[in-house]
């Protein structure tokens, strides 16, 4: 399993927890578009700090930090399936294979989370809302 940031730095080495639930549960061949985030069970919320500090870990506290903030990716789109470049098709049929990729797999949370989708701007608006009171959400994504 290879991890990146949006800014190609690799990052697998600080996520344990990752890397072994991919290992043992994602195909190969499978590149997906996501965001890695950390929950604080005992704040209740997401963790930037956590995840600040899982990013930085190397060695032996990677393990330590992953029992103390799990890390979980929220999954929006994929982008290569069976080694298969997926780009050039609509979003919407992405989108299919994404949750058949989920339903197939059995992927739940921890660490799989499938990012919910709405064609309507009122839901959006609502989401980004009330999200954003709760977990500290900061944005939407929007594809074509």
């Amino acid at each position: 399993m290879v991890l990146q940031t949006r800014r190609g730095s690799l990052v697998q080495d600080r996520f344990p927890d990752l890397v072994a639930a991919a290992e043992r549960q994602l195909p190969g061949g499978l590149v997906l578009d996501g965001e890695l985030l950390v929950w604080d069970a005992e704040a209740g919320r997401l963790s930037f700090e956590g995840l600040q500090r899982r990013a930085a870990a190397r060695g032996r506290s990677a393990p330590g930090l992953a029992a103390r903030w799990p890390a979980y990716i929220v999954a929006f789109d994929v982008l290569q399936l069976d080694g298969v470049d997926l780009l050039v098709r609509p979003y919407q049929e992405r989108r299919t294979l994404l949750e058949d990729l989920f339903t197939g797999h059995g992927l739940t949370a921890p660490p799989w989370t499938l990012c919910p989708m709405t064609t309507d701007p009122a839901t959006a608006r609502e989401w980004l809302e009330s999200w954003t009171d709760v977990s500290r959400v900061e944005g939407v994504v929007a594809k074509g």
